[in-house]
């Protein structure tokens, strides 16, 4: 017989997109008001998977609208305040929900929904929203 061995993909090769963390600042515009601002953090590498149709209809359950999933390794500082930036598709993701596999800092899953450069929800998130028909 002749068995074909396939590798399976380990980390460090489905880290292969660097994004980066940016953080919100609030810094006081001298008229009693703040003007915010987000700063960067050092790139970092990745995984991004945008999420399939099953996982949709699970993440609406909860009442989160997410639209991928975003893996990465390492002690990295971030809350869901923060949002990524992944410059190559110039694609910003705000942080729904952090995800610590094994409470050990090591590996964190994050749930995102993709915005547009100017805050609004991107025209390339799908929604599942229920057809109702006419009244009478």
């Amino acid at each position: 017989m002749n068995y074909q061995r396939q590798g399976k993909k380990t980390l460090a090769t489905e880290l292969r997109h660097y994004i980066t963390i940016q953080y919100l600042t609030k810094l006081e515009d001298g008229e009693g008001g703040y003007i915010e601002s987000w700063h960067s953090r050092p790139k970092i590498a990745a995984a991004i998977y945008p999420i399939r149709a099953a996982q949709v209809l699970e993440y609406r359950s909860i009442n989160v609208e997410a639209s991928h999933i975003i893996k990465i390794r390492g002690k990295i500082d971030l809350t869901e305040v923060d949002r990524i930036y992944w410059d190559v598709k110039e694609k910003i993701f705000e942080i729904l929900t952090i995800e610590n596999i094994q409470e050990q800092d090591w590996v964190k899953w994050i749930t995102c929904k993709e915005r547009s450069l100017s805050g609004e929800e991107s025209q390339t998130t799908t929604t599942m929203a229920p057809t109702t028909t006419p009244g009478p």
